[in-house]
């Protein structure tokens, strides 16, 4: 019977040491994959950036003038917002203000925005800090100013896209 035991017990003790092994094994064969794949990787981002950098450059400036379209998109529709407002109308005065606020504060916030309406900036800025009195026609003035400013800018990032 003790036989029995013994051979029980070696027998465990061999497949807890093969167990492990294999374990060992396979944890070198992952490792080792792993480190093969990350080289491969490493040669294809070395690979992209030497011999297609203009590919790569393409790709980043679609996405900063995609950028640019959305803030002008924005810019837009608060002008038609405008449009749409009276400034007559003591009702709407203070929403057509607070719009003239938000356009100040996204012209400030972009230095691309900032440099190219800086002429019309302070026509802005009085209007919206309520230094100067609102009316419809100037507030129909300044909006097709800034439309037009719009169109120019629009005009330039369309012209960078295509690499002009």
């Amino acid at each position: 019977m003790k036989e029995i035991e013994y051979f029980i017990l070696i027998f465990n003790i061999y497949y807890f040491m093969m167990d492990k092994l294999y374990l060992e094994i396979i944890e070198r064969i992952l490792n080792s994959a792993t480190n093969i794949f990350t080289i491969i990787a490493s040669v294809i981002a070395i690979y992209i950036f030497v011999f297609k950098r203009k590919v790569v450059y393409s790709v980043f400036r679609v996405l900063i003038n995609y950028s640019s379209q959305m803030t002008l998109t924005e810019f837009k529709y608060k002008l038609d917002k405008l449009n749409d407002l009276n400034a007559n109308d003591d009702e709407k005065r203070d929403e057509v203000i607070n719009i003239f606020n938000e356009i100040l504060g996204q012209i400030r916030g972009s230095k691309k925005l900032n440099k190219h309406f800086k002429e019309i900036l302070p026509k802005v800025k009085s209007i919206a800090e309520g230094k100067r009195n609102i009316t419809e026609p100037r507030k129909r003035s300044l909006v097709s100013e800034l439309r037009e400013m719009i169109k120019d800018l629009d005009i330039d990032v369309y012209s960078e896209i295509i690499g002009e």
